[in-house]
């Protein structure tokens, strides 16, 4: 993302103002700071599919990871800057999926997820704003027992998204 510099440009005709021009000779466009860009996405390997545990679901295939907040050995995110974050988890899930997005420990978003009789993959996704601190880490943390059908194909993604709101 860029910003704006202020720039300043001068009336034009010397003349007097027309009724679309300010009174004054000069428009003064104000300045805008630029932005911090903070955001990933990290998708489900193939090779991760249908994880058998519990704790941390790590998708290691990161897209973006602008301000390097996202860590693909460990699947979790650590906050760069203090500010309003935005995450969301879109599953693809042929079967049962127990998850939530956690911050430090506690979840701020869950789902449970159970398909047809029939084994067709279905999509279920959460997302939640939260406000962190510095070092906050926020990740995707797998519950329950057994195998989770959370899958990863070439037709079918499961993403874990972040970004910073300001």
């Amino acid at each position: 993302m860029g910003g704006f510099c202020c720039r300043v440009e001068k009336s034009g005709g010397g003349g007097k103002p027309t009724p679309e021009e300010p009174k004054t000779d000069e428009n003064v466009v104000p300045d805008i700071p630029p932005r911090k860009v903070i955001a990933f996405t990290a998708k489900l390997n193939v090779a991760h599919s249908t994880p058998y545990h519990a704790g941390v679901l790590q998708l290691v295939d990161v897209l973006v990871n602008e301000g390097n907040g996202y860590n693909p050995e460990t699947g979790i995110f650590t906050c760069p800057l203090e500010g309003l974050y935005h995450f969301i988890l879109h599953m693809s899930v042929l079967g049962r999926a127990q998850c939530a997005i956690f911050k430090d420990g506690a979840s701020l978003a869950s789902v449970y997820h159970t398909s047809l009789p029939d084994k067709c993959c279905q999509v279920a996704s959460i997302s939640t704003t939260v406000r962190l601190s510095k070092g906050d880490k926020v990740w995707v943390n797998l519950w329950g027992h057994g195998r989770h059908e959370i899958i990863a194909t070439e037709e079918n993604d499961t993403a874990f998204v972040g970004f910073y709101l300001g």
